[in-house]
């Protein structure tokens, strides 16, 4: 939960008792029809108990977690008031993760009023989490605004300082089914409180198993329905698929159910596939009685032939790809491309979008005021469910179409060769290792063993058969055996967030080395949020995420990971709930007891002279505790001269630098992300990256003393302050105004010492 939320849930946790502790009736009814037939539900977010008391009183096995520790207390006497038993139904944990939580724990999971306090970066984890706890056929019961007047609109805040990210009902919607949920039940209520202004959406889903088929008979009924004398309509549907499928996020939905695409991202799709067809040797007609000489030729012919004749010389496709993704198109490149894209795009609005369905703009709608193409909420989750396949077969439709246009001149197995030409993949391969070549240190994105200048393979994360995609954010140095093992399977989830530091570390690289281009190249994954300087690293690297988990669910592809996953520091601690509360389960499987505690393995601190020349290369020295103990601000980890009286550690050679250091947790403030004793690795830097980062933070605020002591937080900030927050509801935040320090940090916090 966004930290200025849980201050305010903190603050009135007594207040809102009172104000959401009555049930009017109506939502009594509806969570029963819910969860018809369930029995262990999950009440996330459960705020003061309110559903989780019902629940109970209907015979319901239920339980109760939420990110804030006084929003518990309150649930817990709202239980014990009605006569319940609060011993393991109640829990502290939070989303995007709930890492505690076993897989497949629970029959169904109510999760009201809660994902908009969710930054936008955090929302996919929070559906991959919440379908992660549930059974397969268990039941997802989910609401959120779908209108707030009173929100500022720069940062969706409400006066009382909580977040409400925007959450369309139709995106969100969407995110569940291509999660491989199904629909059962939407509804939209008045604010049970009354409150101008505000109206809810609440959604039921169910979680199906990965054999579930979906019908296709939207996008068959449109396709079917059109004449068949030109390719525009294949051409149209294949770029909206594909878009559907790789750069979900340039949609924006609408309040009227409807959703809107940029013009411009359809016609460069275009100016892709007709490139080669055009571009070949042997002529291929792409209408009916079109003739080489031009005779009732497609109109886009004669727009795209000057790109093409231009980059003739130059490279052709790929030489064209590359110069526009980096920035590079000569004045007269630039001018033929967008005078191309121009009339690609009055072709797509005035011919196969404006007859699509028989009628016109039947199907799809032009907007000329900002170039884009509408279409409904239902088409466009046909299209980002089924997009492989529908990709697919208008590909097929495509050649056998121009097969007949040609009267057998031009056999349909050509035409998929040239429809399924891209730009070389070798040269952005090329490119990718020779950056990873200049690198001094290159660590498996996956093994994260450290690799030689030339004795490594660069690997597609996203294999290139299933998204055909060689952007240089999908490229990362491998080890060849590790490439050889992983193959075309997609890396999990758990996989992916093992390798989070170091796929960041190397796209922060790219970006560096080749600024524009790697920055348009994200961008297709972005969508339509600017790449924006300093903070695009977290959901760059949450879309990355999404894009391999709705391809699994979506395309049954396998999936693969590092052997012996958890040795690399991957937490495989969960929560086993039972009626009678739950108990903790390690890596083993073992069952602790409830009244004792889960054994650490120690650490083996050493000396600098035992640890000699694996300074910085397997050993990292550690300072001190925090909060607590002498500054040590200002260090200088170039020169051993005062570190050789610390204790050193050994830690995974892939976190090992020359700036980073380890400190032992001597607080509780990060509770429960933290516990007293832990050792956490730090780099040392005086800006924050991102927003919300756990960082080590020097002020007198944290203990006596003018030198100020240094705490382990978490930091955001605003126009004016800094903002240093404890995951820890007891503890206090601090506001530092901005004009006192422009480096409010001494480092940022990069893992855990296992």
């Amino acid at each position: 939960m966004d930290a200025l939320t849980a201050d305010f849930y903190a603050r009135n946790a007594a207040e809102l008792r009172g104000r959401y502790g009555a049930d009017d009736g109506r939502r009594g009814e509806y969570l029963l029809r819910a969860f018809a037939g369930k029995r262990k539900i999950l009440d996330v977010g459960c705020g003061t108990g309110r559903d989780v008391g019902f629940l109970l009183r209907k015979g319901k096995d239920a339980f109760g977690t939420d990110a804030v520790a006084e929003m518990l207390e309150q649930a817990r006497a709202t239980l014990e008031s009605q006569g319940e038993k609060t011993s393991g139904r109640l829990f502290q944990e939070s989303l995007p993760r709930l890492k505690s939580i076993r897989d497949g724990e629970f029959d169904g999971v109510l999760c009201s009023a809660v994902l908009m306090h969710l930054p936008e970066d955090q929302v996919f984890d929070a559906v991959y989490a919440l379908r992660r706890i549930l059974k397969p056929g268990g039941v997802l019961m989910l609401s959120v605004p779908m209108l707030r007047d009173d929100l500022n609109a720069v940062d969706r805040r409400a006066g009382d300082g909580r977040l409400f990210s925007e959450l369309p009902p139709g995106k969100l919607q969407l995110l569940l089914e291509r999660m491989g949920f199904a629909v059962v039940d939407t509804s939209e209520s008045q604010d049970s409180l009354g409150r101008d202004g505000i109206l809810w959406w609440t959604g039921v889903f169910q979680c199906l198993d990965e054999t579930v088929e979906r019908p296709l008979r939207l996008v068959e009924s449109v396709l079917n329905r059109d004449k068949k004398d030109a390719t525009y309509k294949m051409a149209l549907f294949r770029a909206l698929a594909e878009i559907a499928q790789t750069q979900l996020h340039l949609a924006v939905h609408l309040p009227n159910g409807k959703v809107r695409l940029p013009m411009a991202a359809i016609a460069e799709k275009w100016l892709l596939y007709y490139w080669p067809v055009f571009e070949s040797e042997v002529f291929i007609p792409q209408r009916v009685n079109e003739t080489k000489d031009g005779v009732l030729g497609v109109a886009i012919r004669k727009h795209l032939n000057p790109l093409i004749q231009h980059f003739a010389k130059a490279g052709g496709l790929t030489g064209f790809y590359c110069s526009w993704k980096s920035g590079q198109l000569s004045l007269e490149g630039e001018r033929l491309f967008l005078s191309a894209r121009r009339n690609l795009q009055t072709t797509i609005h005035s011919m196969p979008a404006k007859y699509a369905g028989g009628g016109h703009y039947d199907v799809f709608q032009y907007h000329a005021e900002d170039k884009s193409l509408a279409m409904d909420e239902g088409l466009w989750r046909e299209l980002c469910l089924m997009g492989s396949w529908i990709r697919d077969a208008t590909i097929l439709r495509w050649a056998e179409q121009t097969e007949i246009f040609a009267k057998g001149a031009v056999k349909a197995s050509m035409v998929i060769d040239q429809l399924l030409l891209a730009p070389d993949q070798g040269r952005n391969v090329h490119d990718a290792k020779g950056y990873f070549q200049s690198l001094v240190s290159r660590p498996c994105v996956w093994s994260h063993k450290e690799l030689g200048v030339s004795s490594f393979d660069v690997d597609h994360a996203m294999p290139f058969s299933y998204w055909r995609n060689n952007d240089l954010w999908n490229l990362f140095p491998t080890d060849p055996g590790v490439n050889s093992r992983k193959s075309d399977a997609l890396p999990t989830y758990r996989q992916l967030q093992s390798s989070q530091e170091v796929i960041i570390d190397y796209w922060r690289g790219l970006n560096h080395a080749m600024g524009v281009r790697f920055e348009r190249e994200a961008q297709t994954l972005l969508g339509r949020t600017e790449f924006k300087r300093g903070s695009w690293e977290p959901l760059l690297f949450e879309r990355f995420v999404e894009a391999f988990e709705v391809t699994a669910c979506q395309r049954g592809a396998a999936r693969w990971e590092m052997p012996k996953l958890e040795a690399m520091g991957v937490a495989q601690e969960f929560i086993r709930f039972e009626s009678s509360g739950f108990r903790y389960l390690g890596a083993e499987e073992r069952i602790y007891p409830e009244d004792s505690q889960e054994p650490r393995d120690a650490v083996v601190m050493v000396s600098f002279e035992e640890v000699g020349s694996a300074a910085f290369r397997s050993y990292l020295p550690v300072l001190g505790g925090l909060a607590a103990g002498e500054a040590f601000h200002g260090f200088e980890t170039e020169s051993m001269d005062d570190l050789e009286g610390l204790d050193w550690v050994k830690v995974p050679d892939r976190m090992v630098r020359k700036n980073r250091f380890v400190v032992r947790v001597m607080g509780e403030s990060m509770k429960p992300t933290f516990e007293k004793g832990d050792l956490l690795i730090f780099e040392y830097h005086r800006s924050p990256r991102s927003d919300r980062q756990i960082v080590i933070a020097n002020r007198p605020e944290f203990g006596a003393g003018n030198a100020g002591v240094e705490a382990v937080k978490r930091i955001t900030q605003d126009d004016q302050n800094w903002i240093f927050v404890s995951d820890n509801p007891d503890y206090e935040r601090f506001v530092v105004p901005k004009v006192e320090t422009s480096h409010p940090i001494l480092g940022i916090y990069v893992g855990k010492v296992s």
